[in-house]
């Protein structure tokens, strides 16, 4: 009975870290001169945000808070997205990230995103249509970010069969069919005894 107690507690125990794996997936529209929503706050560190583009060409490109409308170094960049084309980073952690479109007029339309940006929110957007511009490129600091491209467009699918969305990473579906196994020899176990 001991050991039919424990086993259920490690099942349970590691559905859950799988289940924990995988931070949630916020999704971002571009669309007209827009990013919706214009940002996300509470982002969690493995959390992933995927840039879908839904009208005109766009870019997700990171920037920072004192130049926003000029690409960091070392910041990630979509490159440039048309409609159904889909770009994914993955957060490191909960440092804000500003984002903004490269495309030209987009950025100074106000066309930027920001995640865990907290009470710079208001200035990151204000920089952006009427402020700080910079010759230089920005540094991103802590890039906080990793990225992958991916595409629904079947004209531009991804070259490296590892870059898509879901590439090395456990899903809810992996889980239940690893819960169902261990649930089965959980319970052929009790039915033996």
């Amino acid at each position: 009975m001991l050991n039919n107690v424990l086993s259920s507690f490690l099942l349970a125990l590691l559905s859950s870290h799988l289940l924990s794996v995988n931070g949630a997936n916020h999704d971002v529209t571009l669309s007209g001169l827009s990013y919706s929503p214009n940002h996300l706050d509470s982002v969690a560190a493995g959390d992933t945000i995927t840039f879908m583009a839904s009208g005109g060409s766009h870019t997700a490109t990171q920037s920072s808070l004192v130049n926003p409308c000029v690409h960091a170094t070392g910041g990630f960049d979509s490159g440039t997205l048309n409609s159904g084309q889909t770009y994914q980073i993955t957060v490191n952690d909960t440092n804000p990230i500003w984002v903004y479109c490269m495309m030209p007029g987009h950025c100074r339309s106000g066309m930027v995103f920001a995640i865990n940006a907290g009470d710079q929110l208001t200035q990151f957007q204000q920089a952006a249509t009427g402020g700080s511009t910079g010759s230089s490129t920005g540094s991103a600091g802590s890039a906080g970010s990793t990225a992958s491209a991916g595409s629904t467009s079947s004209s531009q699918a991804p070259t490296d069969p590892y870059s898509s969305p879901n590439a090395g990473r456990t899903t809810v579906g992996d889980v239940s069919v690893l819960a169902i196994g261990l649930t089965a020899v959980l319970f052929g176990g009790l039915f033996a005894l």
